[in-house]
Order: structure tokens, then C-alpha cells, then sequence
């Protein structure tokens, strides 16, 4: 009997060294979440327009002329007069003409402004 078990048992150790099962394949990994694209570059269509005459306006006239040249106190209205006008008077200012009440208060302003700087605020205020 000690003989059919030795036959057995090296049966069986040659059985489970023979045909093996193949181990199975490994699974493909779970698709990962989508990687996040970077965010775009925000763009603009054109630069911001700035306006000279308004940038010189506020900086040398808005103190006494108001935010919108509206005029105040006893200085008047500039918003809305014809550019032609205003430049006249802002070069009859420049070149020391007494041109009303506020002449003396308007020369050196005046005196201190280009051609092009007059040209440019006189259009702007035209516009409002």
C-alpha cells in the first residue's frame, strides 16, 4: 500500500507540474480622467482706446471746468462748444489776449499746451 501512495503522490506532483493554467492576462487599466487642457490665454481684440484730449483735460482743465466740462463757479461750460471756438480762444489765451473775466487765470494753462495738445482737448470737449 506504501508503494500506491509513493505512485500516487508522484502522480500528482507531476500532474500539477505538467499542463499549467496561464495565469490570466493582466486587465487593461481604467481609462485616467481626462488631463485638464491649460487655460487659454485671454485676448483682446484691439488695445484700449485712449483718448489725449480727455487725458490732458482732466489732468489741466477738470479742477475748475468740472468732470464733464460742465462749467462751475465762475468758470463756464466747455462741454458740447465747436472745437473751431475752443481753439481760438485757448490760442488767444497762449498768446496773452484778454479774452474775458478768467483771461488771466486761463493764459498760463494755455501758455503750457502744444498745438496738438489744444486741438486734442478742444475735440474731446466738442464730443460731449
Amino acid at each position: 500500500m506504501r508503494s500506491a501512495l509513493v505512485v500516487l503522490f508522484a502522480l500528482t506532483t507531476l500532474a500539477a507540474c505538467g499542463d499549467k493554467a496561464e495565469a490570466p492576462a493582466p486587465t487593461e487599466a481604467a481609462p485616467s480622467a481626462p488631463q485638464a487642457s491649460p487655460p487659454k490665454p485671454i485676448t483682446f481684440d484691439a488695445a484700449p482706446v485712449v483718448n489725449p484730449g480727455k487725458l490732458k483735460y482732466v489732468a489741466v482743465c477738470q479742477g475748475c471746468h468740472g468732470a464733464t466740462g460742465g462749467g462751475q463757479g465762475p468758470f463756464p461750460k466747455l462741454a458740447g462748444q465747436p472745437a473751431a471756438e475752443l481753439i481760438a480762444k485757448l490760442n488767444d489765451y497762449r498768446a496773452g489776449k484778454q479774452v474775458g473775466p478768467q483771461s488771466s487765470t486761463m493764459m498760463p494753462f494755455a501758455k503750457a499746451l502744444t498745438d496738438t495738445e489744444i486741438a486734442s482737448i478742444s475735440e474731446y470737449l466738442a464730443a460731449l
